[in-house]
């Protein structure tokens, strides 16, 4: 007998699936994988809404000051930070697989 150990490396697959395969979260207030914990969500209309997208945009793009076309706020937050490979990977060291 010997154990298997395995990891997915890449895979190709809809949005439903993915949270499936990270272990994150698709729907949610915190369903945003690449903001993490620096994601803007709000209740609106009856759904979770993510209204920081114009974040991404350039810092002097005309559509950050732009208020009334979208959630009446002015984008002042800076983009989320890019995590290296090497912090990724430090929080893939502190999950907690099953061990024997």
């Amino acid at each position: 007998m010997f154990t298997l150990r395995a990891a997915v490396m890449w895979t190709v697959n809809d949005f439903t699936a993915y949270a499936m395969v990270s272990g994150g979260s698709t729907k949610g207030y915190m369903a945003c994988s690449v903001c993490k914990e620096d994601v803007t969500s709000s209740w609106h209309a009856g759904k979770v809404c993510y209204l920081g997208h114009r974040r991404w945009l350039p810092w002097d793009h005309e559509w950050r000051e732009k208020d009334k076309e979208f959630n009446r706020n002015t984008e002042r937050h800076l983009r989320p930070r890019e995590w290296s490979g090497d912090e990724i990977l430090e929080q893939l060291n502190r999950l907690n697989f099953m061990d024997e």
